[in-house]
């Protein structure tokens, strides 16, 4: 059941409490205390400053400026009003708990329509004379007279409970329905095990191994320094091929740049940072910044599956190095040894590698395959309370 209640039944409005200052000290940058602008979006956060709030917060804000209800907003934490921030104090605080004020602000909102503009402000005097239907607890005398007292708070807060889960649901699909377009478009759809990949992912630590040299006359790896290094604080970001320093993410891309292409280092090629002992696949040419070394592997194309092998071999040949010591240096990359699967005539077996990879690759997409069906069971669920 629903009866019609003036909003100034309801609340208290009147200017929140302001202090007399300029923007420059109002939204310090350096502050904790929210602010509320005139602003339509952040929830009215205009910024914040140092300044003790004015205002304790559980109440509803909205500026009598000229943009009308979508200004309205409920502010949980204690805040600082700007000026023309006009706040809406219930005269049932222990009622009106967030839900219920989110659902009364939707009401306002349906009330009160398009049209403000200057010569119609959405001014507090206004506001107190908008009509919101609410829902009331039925009584059982046909000639009870209905008032704020027989408000239905508990029928709002179920109301919004229910909108809360049905738009995390919402949430949920939208992401679901990404990662299966994500899935499909990288190839990654295909995850169930092949009896070969059973097999291979079972008898891995039967495998027989043997250690060879990164570099030198018969090392696994063209080991050298870039034809030129760039420097990151004289290049110019936004160009076409990416940048590759020595950082610890993004695959040591620091971003993208245009220069001479004769620089640029190949495809389907191994960075290696020498101060960090930092290694990534760069699948396409790309410039360097200082101390990288390029790794080009011998005899043969190096495949994402393959460096995803070979880099974890490499890290752990280099785990126990100390972090910026000289040990990075080409003479000793170029005589690491890594310890890798070889076949019967003591030759690393490549083709393992790649099928061992591409097993565990089936591994970790099952996991997320299976996280998302329980992410559409969760949703499911939640839209059947």
């Amino acid at each position: 059941m629903f009866k019609m209640f003036k909003v100034g039944e309801l609340f208290d409005i009147h200017p929140t409490a302001t202090y007399k200052m300029k923007n420059n000290e109002l939204f310090a940058s350096d502050g904790a205390t929210p602010v509320l602008s005139n602003s339509s979006m952040n929830n009215g956060i205009g910024g914040y400053c140092g300044l003790a709030p004015t205002e304790q917060g559980e109440m509803i804000t909205f500026s009598d400026t000229t943009t009308g209800a979508d200004t309205m907003f409920y502010q949980s934490c204690p805040f600082i009003g700007y000026p023309h921030v006009q706040g809406m104090y219930p005269y049932q605080p222990n009622k009106w708990d967030e839900k219920c004020c989110l659902y009364v602000i939707s009401c306002i909102r349906k009330s009160a329509g398009n049209g403000w503009n200057y010569a119609v402000k959405f001014n507090r005097a206004l506001v107190k004379e908008l009509f919101v239907e609410l829902p009331v607890v039925k009584s059982s005398d046909s000639e009870h007279e209905y008032t704020v007292e027989d408000i239905d708070f508990e029928y709002m807060k179920k109301y919004i409970s229910k909108l809360e889960k049905e738009r995390i649901a919402e949430l949920e699909r939208e992401r679901i329905t990404e990662l299966d377009a994500y899935l499909i478009a990288a190839g990654l759809d295909n995850y169930e095990l092949t009896d070969e990949d059973k097999r291979i992912l079972a008898t891995s630590k039967e495998v027989k191994l043997g250690k060879f040299s990164l570099g030198g006359a018969a090392g696994l790896f063209d080991i050298y320094s870039p034809k030129k290094r760039f420097n990151a604080n004289t290049v110019q970001f936004g160009g076409k091929y990416p940048y590759v320093a020595r950082g610890s993410s993004n695959n040591g891309i620091r971003g993208f740049i245009t220069e001479d292409e004769q620089y640029l280092s190949p495809a389907k090629s191994l960075s290696f940072g020498q101060d960090t002992a930092t290694v990534y696949y760069q699948p396409d040419a790309y410039f360097t910044g200082d101390k990288i070394k390029v790794m080009v592997l011998n005899n043969r194309e190096l495949t994402p599956e393959l460096a995803e092998y070979f880099i974890a071999a490499i890290a752990k040949a280099f785990s126990n190095f100390a972090w910026g010591q000289n040990s990075f240096n080409e003479s000793i990359i170029k005589s690491t040894e890594i310890v890798l699967p070889v076949k019967s005539d003591g030759t690393p077996d490549f083709d393992y590698m790649e099928r061992y990879i591409r097993a565990v690759e089936k591994l970790a997409i099952a996991d997320v395959v299976r996280y998302k069906d329980r992410m559409i069971a969760a949703a499911k669920q939640v839209i059947n309370t």
